[in-house]
C-alpha cells in the first residue's frame, strides 16, 4: 500500500525537528520506524541480539545526521532504511574480515591431528580471501562499489538495489557486472 502524502510530510517534518535537536520528535520517529526497521535488520543479520544492537547504532546515526535528510530525494522511511542497511553492511564486512579462532587441540593420542590442522589452514585461507576482497573493493569507486557491496553483502535483488540507489535496473546490473570484473582482475593481480 503506497504511503499517504500526509504521513510522508509528517515524517519529513519529524526529521527536520530532530535535526534541530528535538528529542520528542526523535521519540515519535522511533515509535513509527523501530518495528519495521528492526524486522529489516533482523532479516539482514539473522541474529536478534545483533539486530537490536545495529538498530540502536542506526538510530544514533539518524539522530546525528537528521540535518542531511532531503525530502526531495526520498521519503523519510527510505532514508532511514538506507542508514540501517549501511550499518548492517558495515557490520557484515567487519565480521567477514575479523578472524575467529576456535581453540584447536595440539595433539591427539596418535600424534598431530591432521584433520584439525587442515581445518585451521582452510579457515586462515578463507579469512585471507575475505581481507583480499575487502581490499579489492577499496579500488572500486562510487556507485559501482555501492551496488557491488549491496549485491555481495545483502540479500537484495538487482531490482531492490536499483530502487535503493535510485537508478535504472540496467545501470545497476552493468555496475555490478563491471565491478565483479574489476574485482576479479584486482584479486588476480594480488595473487601474482
Amino acid at each position: 500500500m503506497p504511503p499517504d502524502a500526509d504521513s510522508s510530510a509528517e515524517e519529513a517534518f519529524l526529521l527536520a525537528r530532530i535535526g534541530a535537536g528535538d528529542r520528542a520528535a526523535f521519540r515519535d520517529l522511533y515509535a513509527r520506524f523501530s518495528t519495521p526497521l528492526f524486522s529489516f535488520t533482523l532479516r539482514l543479520v539473522g541474529d536478534r541480539a545483533t539486530a537490536e544492537e545495529l538498530l540502536q547504532d542506526a538510530f544514533v546515526k539518524i539522530w546525528h545526521h537528521a540535518n542531511d535528510y532531503d525530502p526531495h530525494k526520498s521519503r523519510a522511511f527510505t532514508w532511514a532504511v538506507t542508514i540501517v542497511r549501511r550499518t548492517c553492511i558495515d557490520h557484515l564486512r567487519r565480521r567477514r574480515s575479523a578472524p575467529s579462532f576456535t581453540p584447536l587441540p595440539l595433539e591427539t593420542e596418535g600424534g598431530a591431528d591432521f584433520a584439525t590442522a587442515e581445518t585451521a589452514r582452510r579457515t586462515a585461507e578463507a579469512h585471507e580471501t575475505s581481507r583480499n576482497v575487502d581490499r579489492a573493493l577499496e579500488h572500486i569507486s562510487g556507485d559501482r562499489r555501492r551496488a557491488l557491496e549491496l549485491a555481495l553483502y545483502s540479500e537484495l535483488t538487482h531490482a531492490e538495489i536499483a530502487r535503493q540507489l535510485v537508478q535504472p535496473i540496467g545501470t545497476v546490473k552493468s555496475w555490478i557486472r563491471r565491478g565483479l570484473l574489476e574485482l576479479r582482475t584486482t584479486l588476480a593481480q594480488a595473487k601474482s
